[in-house]
């Protein structure tokens, strides 16, 4: 990829200036694919869960939060950092991955098992009796992703994101079909279960068609033990971003109630709708990618600002365009019963744009073979954000989203200090690479406020799609006047995709 903003010295000079050209068309194949397809499926996703949220009730979206934060906190053992094992070795055994295999097929068969036997308590603790049997089917989910787990990550090693991009297109087309025509037949909350479960089994199985290896029937117990030495790290980095992550919803569900949930659980699902299509598709390109070039700090330089650069490019408009128009998106499309969704939406979407840059941390540390920093940092935001969230909770769900606002952007600032300087990156080029971005977001943002300021007695939908037109207008006017070089590398990358 043509680089557009790189002055530095340090990033373009020496004999190390250029990526092996194998790894750069990989890369640039996988951007065009994993992005073509990731594209679609946030387009379709977006129609579908607006669809369907018009036929839910915030109390279904409140208990199916309150079970996610349950199974994503099972989940986090599913493979104890054995994923990142398969694509951080530059080589690894049809014996190993066959231990590797077997062993994860068992941890999730203990999982589930201990998610079914506590779901009642779980039920209790809520005070939702419903929850004991949505935790026993969703749980199914651990046991259906063991079954792909290797065919995913020998993708990802392999850089064949084409392929995986395809199986996740697929599952996320079968489950968000799924979801929809439950609903329509009035199956409530479980419409959303068995949509996930659709969604998990299509992928799944699609990554064994497109991987089609089958493991062999050993499992080296010394072999596994070494490699869970790495695998441990990440796995307890892992824990602790369950910790904060997941942290907002099992207070607000304690102390909020399910309805309050709800809101806010559609308010996050929305936010967190470009960080799982785009953000997602980032940090898989970028951590193989990583690990291609782990023990050249100057290549690392440059692939980790380009994904900085892209990650922001792509999300900042994405993110504050929803901010702006939220007021109008929610009510037109969601109708009335989900005006409580608005502000918490907009303060998401400010956050959401430094949680989309604080997402591509934890692939750099770990390619450079220091998990236990990307542990660290997990730890800052566990031990901080759950005190704000409980804090917040009191002033109600304003109070508890504003604790996002307050707290989030200090503690990424500490992050990405402590990440960049593995590869010797300052602080100040970190940020310098961002300045396009913000710039021609705030440009945006004011071109869509005129407007929308300007059209404040015309009907809710036609403003909407005004708005949306002169946002897009505006950010590739700011992008045609002032950094036109931009528009060479995505022609560069097209051409060589």
């Amino acid at each position: 990829m043509t680089d557009v903003n790189d002055t530095s010295p340090a990033l373009t000079a020496g004999h190390h200036a250029e990526p092996p050209a194998g790894l750069r068309r990989k890369v640039v194949s996988a951007v065009f694919w994993v992005g073509a397809t990731k594209l679609t499926g946030q387009i379709i996703s977006w129609f579908i869960t607006v669809y369907v949220a018009r036929l839910l009730s915030p109390d279904d979206y409140g208990l199916l939060g309150m079970s996610f934060v349950v199974i994503g906190f099972v989940t986090l053992f599913n493979e104890f950092g054995l994923g990142s094992v398969i694509i951080h070795n530059k080589t690894i055994s049809k014996e190993d991955l066959s231990s590797i295999y077997w062993l994860v097929i068992l941890i999730n068969a203990a999982l589930y098992a201990a998610a079914w036997l506590t779901a009642p308590l779980m039920a209790v603790w809520f005070g939702e009796p419903e929850l004991t049997a949505l935790l026993r089917i969703i749980a199914l989910s651990l046991l259906i992703n063991a079954m792909g787990f290797a065919h995913s990550n020998m993708l990802a090693k392999e850089l064949q994101f084409r392929r995986s991009s395809i199986a996740e297109f697929a599952g996320n087309l079968a489950g968000g079909i799924a979801t929809l025509l439950f609903a329509l037949y009035g199956y409530g909350v479980w419409s959303l279960v068995y949509g996930n479960l659709f969604l998990t089994t299509v992928k799944n199985v699609a990554f064994f068609i497109c991987h089609p290896w089958l493991p062999g029937l050993n499992m080296n117990v010394f072999r596994i033990k070494a490699m869970l030495n790495f695998g441990s790290k990440v796995a307890a980095s892992r824990l602790l971003w369950y910790v904060y992550s997941n942290a907002d919803f099992l207070i607000a569900g304690k102390l909020l109630g399910k309805t309050l949930l709800g809101f806010y659980s559609l308010a996050f699902q929305f936010a967190s709708i470009p960080l799982d299509k785009i953000v997602s598709m980032l940090t898989q390109i970028a951590y193989p990618g990583f690990c291609e070039v782990q023990n050249d700090n100057v290549l690392m330089r440059r692939y980790f600002l380009k994904t900085i650069r892209l990650t922001a490019f792509v999300t900042f408009p994405l993110f504050i365009g929803m901010f702006v128009v939220a007021d109008d998106a929610v009510r037109v499309f969601l109708t009335e019963k989900w005006a409580p969704v608005i502000l918490p939406l907009q303060i998401l979407c400010v956050v959401s744009t430094l949680r989309a840059i604080n997402a591509m941390n934890a692939p750099l540390v770990v390619a450079k073979g220091r998990p236990g920093l990307s542990m660290l940092n997990n730890l800052i935001f566990a031990a901080v954000l759950p005190v704000a969230f409980y804090i917040g909770s009191f002033y109600g769900l304003e109070g508890f989203s504003y604790a996002w606002l307050i707290v989030f952007p200090i503690i990424f600032l500490i992050s990405a200090s402590i990440s960049i300087a593995t590869i010797e990156l300052r602080m100040i080029e970190y940020l310098k690479t961002l300045t396009h971005p913000l710039f021609a977001t705030v440009f945006m943002a004011g071109a869509v406020m005129v407007i929308k300021y300007a059209a404040g007695d015309i009907d809710r939908l036609p403003r909407l799609v005004v708005s949306c037109l002169v946002g897009a207008i505006a950010y590739g006017l700011y992008y045609l006047i002032v950094n036109r070089a931009i528009f060479d590398e995505v022609r560069a990358m097209l051409r060589r995709g």
